[in-house]
């Protein structure tokens, strides 16, 4: 069985016989992810275990292998990389899932390293794909870590409910998660730009990463009004046409790679169903948390995403679902935490309100393709207001998503709204409190809860997203064409 096991183990590592050439085989693109850099940061430090966790077919593995391929072209010894997928049926159906994650590493140490852990002297890089499909993976990986091995860690799943859980209950100060979502819409264009070498529309895209770094840094617009000014002179001019090409691709097939190989629309949204929702809906939850009326889970999905940006009382919609408050609120849960929608509360102030959690809420897809699939959406939907006024925000929620990190990731990104009316966005950090607004329409009207929100909080600074004017900033408020925002921010 052993002999089994290292042929197998040397089929997924392919460099150790052949050196780079041998990740070659993978295919993997050149293109690496805006988040690859902080990643590869984490982990080349080796002070933690690191997480990689998203939805299917996002890229985690094609990160960890671009990984792989940096280390090998740095001069890396190849056999001291090492690499298992968790997620393979070898592994699962022959092997006893409680011990496979030792025998695959005493395997590796005799017959590869040909040395004990504890008595190497070289750096080693470990990484573990869906490592989430392994029984009590995180107890035996913490004895590893905290034994001190120079061993670089690299862990991967798609259930980021259970990868979440098993780091805060035994992996608690010992790993750094982060979340690889679906392209972003900036991703997308420099994706497929790259692809035919548009090398005017590329700049553009390469040169918005300075003042997008510096506001995410700052959370101020006026230091890099000027910076967007020159880059949108040029890019309105020069790359406009073909930047709203790729929008209009871009709510249908999103961005998920696999789903852009399709040969056609029909293809890509049963793609977009079957592998980025029901499986999870379907595989993913029920495997580790137990549901048992899953058809509940996905009504309560296709429910939530008719609100089209809309205000939903959760008291409705426990009625609509007919359960327990405890269960709506524990099924919610589970759809934030495998990545199929966002969650924004109510704010009535400017103020962090960590404990609370309000009535009325607001729910995006995490991209919106995935809603465009479910509705059988054609090219037709970009010329159709009342749907691209939907598809607008939930576009805006994915970019400003992005923005929020750490504990209180949950709570930074809310709306306002009172008997004036409303603002879509409001995203809080400290000291610093930027309202949103979307506008998909010719005409932009006063805008009276935005001011008034805006002297009542004594804020310098908002943000005003339009169908298609252009760019200005004036007393504190930028407005932007959304295909511009979303390359920008």
């Amino acid at each position: 069985m052993n002999d089994q096991l290292l042929a197998q183990l040397e089929s997924w590592n392919p460099w150790w016989q052949d050196g780079v050439q041998g990740i070659e085989r993978y295919k993997d693109p050149l293109y690496k992810r805006e988040v690859y850099d902080e990643i590869w940061m984490r982990v080349s430090k080796g002070e933690f275990i690191v997480s990689i966790v998203g939805m299917r077919q996002v890229g985690k593995s094609t990160i960890m292998r671009q990984m792989i391929r940096g280390l090998l072209d740095k001069g890396t010894e190849p056999k001291h990389i090492f690499y298992v997928s968790f997620d393979d049926p070898y592994l699962r159906v022959l092997h006893d899932q409680k011990y496979i994650f030792e025998q695959v590493v005493r395997v590796y140490t005799e017959n590869i390293l040909k040395e004990n852990l504890a008595a190497t002297r070289h750096e080693l890089y470990f990484f573990f794909d869906e490592i989430h499909q392994l029984p009590s993976w995180e107890k035996t990986l913490k004895s590893y870590f905290d034994r001190r091995f120079l061993v670089h860690y690299v862990v991967s799943g798609s259930s980021s409910l259970q990868l979440q859980n098993k780091n805060r209950e035994s992996l608690l100060g010992r790993i750094s998660e982060h979340t690889i979502w679906p392209f972003s819409f900036r991703e997308y264009v420099e994706y497929h730009a790259g692809k035919i070498n548009d090398d005017k529309l590329l700049s553009s895209v390469k040169q918005l990463r300075e003042p997008r770094n510096e506001f995410l840094s700052k959370r101020e617009i006026s230091p890099i009004f000027p910076a967007l000014e020159n880059i949108f002179t040029r890019c309105n001019a020069e790359c406009k046409e073909k930047v709203v090409k790729y929008l209009k691709e871009f709510i249908l097939e999103g961005g998920f790679p696999r789903v852009w190989q399709q040969p056609d629309l029909a293809s890509k949204q049963r793609t977009l169903w079957e592998h980025h929702v029901a499986k999870v809906l379907f595989e993913d939850l029920p495997q580790v948390a137990k549901i048992r009326k899953v058809k509940d889970l996905e009504f309560l999905y296709v429910r939530i995403t008719d609100f089209n940006a809309r205000e939903a009382v959760l008291s409705e919609l426990q009625n609509d679902l007919k359960v327990h408050w405890e269960t709506l609120d524990r099924y919610l849960m589970y759809l934030l935490r495998t990545f199929l929608v966002f969650r924004v509360d109510r704010t009535k102030s400017k103020r962090f309100e960590r404990k609370r959690r309000s009535g009325r809420v607001k729910f995006y897809v995490t991209d919106v393709a995935l809603r465009n699939a479910l509705r059988r959406r054609t090219e037709e939907v970009y010329d159709n207001p009342d749907e691209m006024s939907y598809i607008a925000e939930n576009l805006v929620c994915t970019a400003i998503k992005r923005w929020v990190t750490g504990p209180q990731k949950d709570e930074q990104v809310v709306f306002f709204k009172d008997a004036s009316g409303e603002v879509d966005f409001i995203v809080k950090d400290v000291g610093k409190v930027l309202p949103i607004e979307v506008k998909w329409r010719n005409d932009v009207p006063a805008l009276k809860t935005l001011d008034r929100l805006c002297q009542k909080w004594d804020l310098r600074e908002s943000i005003l997203i339009t169908k298609n004017f252009d760019l200005t900033y004036r007393n504190g408020r930028l407005s932007v064409p959304l295909w511009f925002f979303l390359l920008a921010f």
